[in-house]
C-alpha cells in the first residue's frame, strides 16, 4: 500500500467514526426535543460521512480537499453562531476546531487559522456571550488548544527523529539522498572489480511543468514520478530523491548507449504518467558513465552539469555529459 493510499485510509475511517459519534449526538438531541441541536449535528454526520466516502474512493490519488474546508467553515460559523445567537446548540464545538485544523492542513495553514478561529473565538465570548460559563469555555478552549498543539509538536519531532533513519522517502518511494554517496561508492568499486560499466542519469522535472501547480498537485506529481519510475527501471538499478524535484538514478551493468535509450524511455513514459488533460508535465535528464578516476562526487557532478546543460536546452531534454566537454559548457554559461 502506498503512502497516499493509507493516507487517504486512514483519513476515511477517522471521518467515518466521527460521523458516527456526530449523529449518535443529533439522534439524542432530537430524543429530548433539542430539534436545532438535531439538526446542526445531523448535518455534521452528513458531512464527516461524506468526506470518508470522498478519501476511500480516491485510493492512490490525494483526496481533494474541498469537502473539507466545507467541514472547517461550517464549524467557524456554527460555533461563533452559537455564541452570538443561539447559545446552548453548538459553542462546545470550538474545542475540535484546532483538532480538525491540524488533521486537514499543512501545518503552516493551519497555524493561521487556528490563529484566526482564536481571535474571533476570543471576541465572540467577550462582546456576545452571556452566563458563567464564558470564562469556563474560554480556558477548556484554551486546554484543548494547547493539547493539539502538543500533538502537533510530537508529531513533527518525531518526524525528525524517524526522518534519517528512512530508507526510502515516503511520497516517491525513492531511496533518500544520504544512501547516495555509500551506494554509488560501492557500485563504483564493484564495476572497477568486475571490469562492468555504470552510468547514472540526473533526472528533473521540468520547472514549466510546476508552475501553475499547487502544493498538493505537486505532490501526486512526485507520487506518480516515482511510481513510474519504480515500474520502469530494472531490479538492480536505484534511484534516489536528491532534491525537491530532482532524482539520481544508477545504472549498473548499462553503458553511455544503453543509458542514452533509457533516458529516452523515461522521458517519453513520465510524459505519459504525469500529464493529464489541465497540464503536460515533462523531466529533463543529464547522463554520466564511470570513467577511471571518478568518484561518488564527480560522477553525480557530471550527471547534474549535463542536467543543467538538457535544461538551459529547453523542456523535455536529455544531454550526455561527454556532449557537455566537447561543447566546452559554453551553454552553461547561460
Amino acid at each position: 500500500m502506498t503512502p497516499v493510499e493509507l493516507n487517504n485510509q486512514l483519513r476515511s475511517k477517522a471521518y467515518s467514526l466521527a460521523a458516527v459519534v456526530a449523529a449518535l449526538l443529533a439522534l439524542g438531541a432530537a430524543l429530548f426535543a433539542e430539534w436545532l441541536m438535531a439538526g446542526v449535528a445531523g448535518v455534521f454526520a452528513g458531512l464527516l460521512l461524506a468526506n470518508g466516502k470522498l478519501n476511500q474512493r480516491h485510493g492512490e490519488q490525494p483526496a481533494p480537499l474541498w469537502l473539507s474546508h466545507v467541514i472547517v467553515v461550517f464549524l467557524v460559523i456554527i460555533t461563533l453562531a452559537a455564541m452570538v445567537r443561539y447559545p446552548g446548540t453548538a459553542e462546545q464545538w470550538c474545542y475540535i476546531v484546532p483538532l480538525i485544523a491540524f488533521l486537514i492542513y499543512r501545518i503552516q495553514v493551519a497555524t493561521i487559522v487556528t490563529s484566526a478561529y482564536s481571535i474571533a473565538l476570543a471576541l465572540a465570548l467577550i462582546g456576545y456571550y452571556q452566563g458563567p460559563e464564558k470564562v469556563q469555555i474560554f480556558f477548556i478552549y484554551l486546554l484543548s488548544l494547547a493539547m493539539s498543539l502538543a500533538f502537533v509538536y510530537l508529531r513533527e519531532i518525531k518526524e525528525q527523529q524517524l526522518k534519517p533513519l528512512r530508507r526510502t522517502d515516503n511520497l516517491t518511494l525513492a531511496s533518500t539522498r544520504e544512501y547516495l554517496a555509500q551506494d554509488l561508492d560501492k557500485e563504483i568499486q564493484r564495476s572497477e572489480r568486475e571490469g562492468t560499466d555504470l552510468s547514472i542519469l540526473a533526472l528533473s522535472i521540468d520547472s514549466n511543468s510546476l508552475e501553475h501547480a499547487s502544493a498538493d498537485d505537486k505532490d501526486h506529481i512526485l507520487h506518480r514520478l516515482g511510481r513510474m519510475l519504480h515500474e520502469n527501471l530494472r531490479l538492480f538499478d536505484s534511484y534516489y530523491r536528491y532534491e525537491n524535484v530532482d532524482f539520481i538514478i544508477l545504472l549498473p551493468h548499462c553503458n553511455s548507449r544503453e543509458a542514452t535509450k533509457k533516458a529516452s524511455q523515461l522521458r517519453v513514459k513520465a510524459k505519459q504518467a504525469l500529464s493529464t488533460r489541465e497540464i503536460t508535465v515533462t523531466v529533463s535528464l543529464g547522463l554520466a558513465t564511470l570513467n577511471v578516476g571518478d568518484t561518488p562526487e564527480t560522477l553525480i557532478a557530471n550527471a547534474r552539469r549535463a542536467l543543467t546543460f538538457a535544461r538551459n536546452k529547453g523542456a523535455n531534454q536529455q544531454t550526455d555529459f561527454l556532449e557537455v566537454e566537447s561543447d566546452g559548457g559554453a551553454t552553461l554559461a547561460g
